[in-house]
């Protein structure tokens, strides 16, 4: 299968989860709203403080799913550019759009697919990109990270983050049975693995982002820190 016939057959499968009534679906819309994140991305709200963000910065949020994340970091810091926020999704961007109609100040939402990004070389000051490379199988992965350096501005940071093997085989199929009521055979890889992978697409600042814990569902997270030099010839 190629990468465009994967991503579309991902599309067709998580459109069908959103659009069809099921627990685990409408528990999941409820985690993905504003008063999800502190269970869902909860080490994420800390981010202001750890990044040191001033306001100044434009950033992108890959596979934003309802922007709770965007909204709730442009209160904490007060973005000086309206954040971006793309997903793949037209039912999710639909819900992000309701939510974002109910607030003063809200965010660009896009859609379009993680390994075509739409936006202009160094775009972006920061890139955030939770939950979405499970979707990705390793091309699709080394796609995604030539984009990221490419929209992102010189001295930029990315932070990625999604689901991780625990190294224990009975405990990891469980996760993957968790994960996979909407997702089937999701890419559960390791920190370790996804700095391999941003080594190999030629960011020369790479690091565990060290991102946790992580409240539901009870999964591991790996997570990376990655960015462009301040200054290229």
């Amino acid at each position: 299968m190629t990468s465009d016939s994967h991503e579309r057959a991902r599309l067709s499968e998580y459109n069908r989860w959103l659009r069809v009534p099921s627990p685990s679906g409408v528990l999941m819309r409820w985690f993905l709203a504003e008063r999800g994140m502190f269970f869902v991305n909860g080490p994420l709200l800390r981010l202001p403080d750890e990044l040191n963000l001033t306001g100044a910065e434009r950033v992108l949020d890959v596979g934003t799913g309802r922007g709770a994340l965007l909204r709730l970091l442009d209160r904490q810091v007060s973005f000086e550019r309206d954040p971006v926020g793309i997903d793949f999704s037209g039912p999710m961007l639909k819900l992000a759009a309701e939510d974002e109609a109910r607030v003063g100040r809200p965010s660009v939402l896009v859609q379009a697919t993680a390994t075509r990004l739409p936006f202009v070389d160094g775009s972006f000051q920061l890139v955030l990109c939770g939950h979405l490379v499970k979707h990705l199988d390793d091309n699709g992965l080394r796609d995604f990270l030539d984009e990221v350096y490419r929209v992102l501005s010189p001295g930029g940071l990315a932070l990625i983050w999604d689901f991780a093997p625990t190294g224990l085989r009975l405990l990891d199929a469980f996760n993957q049975l968790l994960i996979a009521s909407h997702v089937t055979d999701p890419y559960m890889r390791t920190t370790a693995a996804l700095m391999r992978f941003a080594n190999a697409a030629g960011f020369p600042f790479v690091t565990d982002a060290l991102l946790r814990p992580f409240l539901f569902p009870p999964i591991p997270r790996a997570s990376i820190l990655i960015g462009r030099p301040p200054e290229e010839a």
